[in-house]
């Protein structure tokens, strides 16, 4: 008995070569869509994770503008504070300072005294200069004052003395005072005492006044 095949066979190959391609695709698709899903969970949760640090951040923010919203108005208070303080200071050293000023004065030009000095600083600057320190037994009595004025701080003096000696301990005992700076010795001149046959030298020295 003789069979005849009238299915189209190569159809059939074709047909399942085709199906074989559509799987293939859609496994490929499958394989992508699984993979971008993969990427945007990944991504999804940093951008997850940054907005909750971000809103960490801003909450610290927001804390620390709150802390410190009044900072200015504290720092204006503090600052009026400092200059109420400063013009009470003044207003006590305008009041103490001359006091003190002529005390020093006094000691300076006192028998046997001598200026108000920092007793370490004053040994360093003998060692340094012995020339420098002022006389102890110096008789103040060789030197007087006819004239004293003080204006904003800054002293005007004029006197006499028995001589330039006289004039040059002065001068120094102010310098080393730590009342008195920027001493200057304006000048000197010689004076003639109709009495006396004897000269004494006029002086007149400006300096600048540190209230303690």
């Amino acid at each position: 008995m003789i069979r005849i095949n009238l299915l189209p066979t190569k159809a059939v190959k074709r047909k399942s070569r085709g199906e074989l391609e559509i799987l293939v695709l859609l496994l490929v698709l499958l394989v992508e869509g699984a993979v971008i899903y993969l990427l945007y969970s990944t991504v999804s949760g940093k951008v997850e994770d940054q907005k909750r640090e971000n809103d960490i951040k801003q909450a610290k923010i927001a804390s620390i503008q709150e802390d410190i919203k009044d900072h200015e108005q504290i720092k204006a208070q503090l600052d009026e504070i400092d200059a109420r303080e400063k013009i009470i200071q003044e207003l006590i050293a305008g009041r103490t300072g001359p006091v003190q000023m002529l005390m020093e004065l006094s000691a300076i030009l006192g028998q046997g005294q001598g200026p108000t000095v920092d007793k370490e600083e004053y040994q360093e600057q003998l060692k340094r200069d012995p020339s420098s320190g002022y006389n102890p037994e110096w008789d103040s009595r060789r030197l007087w004052l006819t004239a004293f004025k003080e204006t904003d701080r800054e002293v005007d003096m004029s006197g006499q003395a028995m001589s330039n000696e006289d004039v040059g301990e002065f001068l120094r005992r102010l310098k080393l005072s730590k009342y008195f700076f920027a001493e200057v010795l304006i000048k000197t001149m010689e004076i003639r005492i109709p009495s006396s046959s004897v000269p004494i030298v006029g002086w007149n020295i400006k300096c600048k006044i540190r209230y303690q």
